[in-house]
């Protein structure tokens, strides 16, 4: 709970890219705390707060989603760095880098080794380029 997270570490603990972090902390929409002028961090709690406070906007219907949305998401393919490499042209370093910066989606931990992300949000990634 009182662990400290980069926004690099937030943003995959949360699943959303970096420049979702940024943007959630300029418009004060989740607490963090300014470590320097231009370092912040998050303690675990302040994520758990932000997940918690969410919960009750996604589980709410709205008018404009799909009915098969959230089916596709909880079923939603995790591929490996090697298939990401094929699909984006893109190479290990330069995913990393681009992951950093919140410009390529964050990746989800499979093990204490092994990463891998969600197939549809390589596809979205692709669509907008």
């Amino acid at each position: 709970m009182y662990q400290r997270f980069t926004p690099t570490e937030a943003s995959l603990f949360l699943r959303c890219p970096i420049a979702e972090i940024t943007k959630l902390q300029t418009n004060h929409q989740i607490e963090f705390i300014q470590v320097t002028e231009k370092q912040t961090e998050f303690f675990g709690f302040q994520l758990l707060n932000y997940l918690l406070g969410n919960i009750q906007v996604a589980t709410q219907p709205t008018n404009h989603s799909h009915p098969h949305a959230s089916n596709s998401s909880v079923h939603d393919k995790v591929i490996r760095s090697k298939e990401v490499q094929e699909l984006t042209g893109l190479s290990r370093t330069t995913i990393w880098r681009m992951e950093r910066t919140g410009k390529f989606p964050a990746r989800i931990a499979l093990s204490t080794s092994n990463v891998g992300w969600r197939l549809s949000d390589i596809q979205e990634w692709i669509r907008s380029k």
